[in-house]
């Protein structure tokens, strides 16, 4: 069922408002905002108000004194519409240089690290994989298409010491550690494990292989992401673009913020929480204590 209601919305704009209405585009104020729900659990129809991302969204319009419409649109749909003035924003996107060009680029709103996730127990540190292994195959690395890739991975694919795959979406990846058909994956563990868990759940019941385990190995130049909420590169887009970093701004100073991600980190993993704490500090969104 989840696969079906995933193709179906690549094909349609599934509005996110209260009465299911598409935004009017003959209302000039009308702000309206696209995301997609498939970066989990920070951007997840399987989560509470929709991922962390998306509280934290909303709750920064919503102390700006704005109340956009929300949709559904693919992201390389959202990109364009967003460009072309078609829609107002769009969230959450990681930074890079080209977007920072091509659009108005709100404050940092959220930092995910991408880790480097290997079914090898024997293999503790990423230069180990420059070296084939014991029957002669080389490492098959699983990159989502459009993610950013740390540089050292990039060398070691370029000079054809690593394969690499690179699917549609994350989910893939796991699909693919399920099936023995790749061994790493560079992606945020709680994403992984979230892809892990779904699969998981899926398969109770019937036989299957044991579950693999996931080691992670530090990459130096794996630095955290941060996200973004992009808007359309105009005086109006800079406008919206400043009330909503002025909202942001109050989240964070009022402690919101940090209950939000107290909130949402309580079921994990002591480390996990650790870490996306340690994101956010080192990214300048959350003061350190």
């Amino acid at each position: 069922m989840r696969s079906i209601t995933f193709i179906l919305s690549l094909l349609l704009v599934l509005p996110l408002t209260a009465h299911g209405t598409a935004p009017d585009k003959n209302t000039q104020q009308a702000i309206n905002v696209a995301t997609f729900m498939d970066f989990p659990p920070f951007i997840s129809d399987d989560e509470p108000n929709g991922g962390i991302v998306s509280l934290i969204v909303k709750k920064s319009f919503e102390a700006a004194g704005l109340n956009p419409i929300y949709s559904l649109v693919p992201w390389r749909r959202s990109f364009r519409a967003v460009m072309r003035g078609e829609y107002s924003a769009s969230y959450s996107w990681a930074y890079s240089e080209e977007r920072a060009r091509d659009f108005e680029l709100s404050a940092p709103i959220f930092s995910v690290s991408n880790q480097l996730l290997t079914t090898y127990s024997d293999i503790k540190n990423w230069e180990q994989l420059k070296t084939p292994r014991e029957d002669g195959t080389k490492p098959i690395l699983c990159v989502p298409i459009g993610w950013k890739v740390a540089a050292e991975l990039v060398r070691l694919v370029d000079t054809q010491k690593m394969h690499k795959v690179s699917p549609g979406h994350p989910r893939s990846c796991m699909e693919l550690i399920r099936a023995n058909r790749t061994n790493i994956v560079y992606m945020p563990r709680m994403t992984a494990t979230y892809h892990l868990n779904a699969i998981k759940a899926e398969e109770e019941g019937s036989t299957v292989r044991d579950w693999p385990d996931l080691y992670t190995m530090d990459v130096p130049s794996g630095i955290a992401n941060t996200q973004h909420v992009i808007f359309t590169r105009s005086a109006e887009g800079a406008a919206l673009r400043d009330k909503f970093d002025s909202g942001f701004n109050q989240l964070v100073e009022s402690g919101q913020y940090r209950e939000i991600l107290e909130r949402y980190l309580s079921g994990y993993p002591v480390d996990e929480q650790r870490a996306i704490r340690d994101d956010q500090i080192r990214a300048g969104i959350l003061p350190r204590q």
